[in-house]
């Protein structure tokens, strides 16, 4: 997978347009020691940097249409300025987001159908500079149906810190009775950004997000007692899972592909490919429901491990004793 450096048309509501200057992605971690737990193959680097990006850079009001299958193409930030409502921001960027898409997908048909980048305009040369032009029309004619909008996730990931500072050494404390890798603390934040209180649409709750089927089977959860919302026992389940994904798996990353997909369903997966080697997984495995959220869960987590990381090593680090002080006692006479 190519990075690509750009320059994307960054648009907002307000229709006030400007360039946005999008730098080709810079892997602060390749110079470091490699994770024997959780390898970075060098085909998931786009993934985990756009992650990172969407973690870091991207707010409540930025939205990114990029490519679905190739993360390193971005093609365009709708904006919405003055609101931290996700809900809202979301409301207020749909017609330009339709807009948006519908002129790349545009461009990427012309491109497929023989028009000279030129022709098209700054975008068109852009789109064509992504992709790498000349190129296959059956590559563009998928590109134009594989255009996806990720809305930023930067303040939900700062107030997550906040809460991982004081959940931290509670979450290791439980990752360490289990015998498991501390790193795997960083996964919450792509759960449930540190919150135990967090609930999905799909009923998923807590900090580790146990949808009832599976929380059933490590936690209470009644009319009257819910666990999955009870950080230490919610972290304690999720580490047997981790652990009995692990044993059954043979491999962290995969132990945690399971964690979304399903043990089975990426037993599955290593059968039909024939391989245990995750970005071979992600790459190339097409089964039922492995989709977008399950090609992405392990990249997001190498990406949360980075922004996490400072917090689980405070929280594993002793910190210097102050020097005692001793009293002087005053003798009588």
């Amino acid at each position: 997978m190519r990075a690509v450096g750009c320059r994307a048309l960054l648009t907002t509501i307000l229709m006030v347009s400007a360039l946005l200057v999008l730098t080709a992605p810079a892997f602060a971690d390749e110079d470091e020691a490699p994770n024997p737990h959780f390898p970075r193959p060098p085909a998931l680097f786009a993934n985990i940097d756009f992650w990172k990006r969407i973690y870091t850079e991207f707010g409540v009001g930025d939205f990114v249409l990029h490519d679905r299958e190739n993360l390193a193409v971005i093609y365009d930030v709708v904006r919405v300025p003055g609101t931290t409502n996700e809900q809202h921001a979301a409301e207020a960027a749909a017609p330009e987001i339709q807009r948006v898409r519908a002129m790349y997908q545009g461009i990427l048909t012309s491109l497929a159908q023989g028009a000279s980048a030129d022709d098209l305009g700054f975008e068109g040369r852009w789109v064509a500079q992504a992709w790498g032009c000349p190129c296959s029309p059956i590559v563009l004619l998928r590109a134009a149906s594989n255009i996806r909008v990720q809305q930023g996730l930067r303040e939900r990931v700062e107030e997550g810190l906040r809460r991982a500072r004081t959940l931290m050494p509670q979450i290791l404390s439980v990752l360490s009775r289990h015998n498991i890798p501390h790193e795997l603390a960083a996964l919450p934040l792509v759960e449930s950004s540190f919150n135990p209180h967090a609930r999905s649409k799909a009923g998923a709750v807590g900090l580790w997000q146990f949808i009832p089927s599976t929380g059933k089977r490590y936690l209470n959860i009644t009319r009257h007692r819910d666990d999955r919302r009870d950080p230490i026992r919610a972290t304690d389940a999720a580490a047997r899972l981790l652990k009995q994904n692990y044993e059954a798996l043979g491999s962290w990353p995969l132990a945690l592909l399971a964690y979304n997909h399903g043990r089975e369903g990426i037993l599955l997966a290593k059968a039909t490919l024939g391989s245990s080697a995750v970005d071979e997984i992600i790459g190339s495995y097409s089964g039922p429901r492995f989709g977008f959220a399950s090609r992405n869960f392990y990249p997001e987590f190498l990406a949360a491990l980075d922004i996490v990381h400072p917090v689980i090593h405070a929280s594993t680090t002793p910190q210097p004793r102050s020097p005692k002080r001793h009293a002087r006692v005053a003798r009588k006479g």
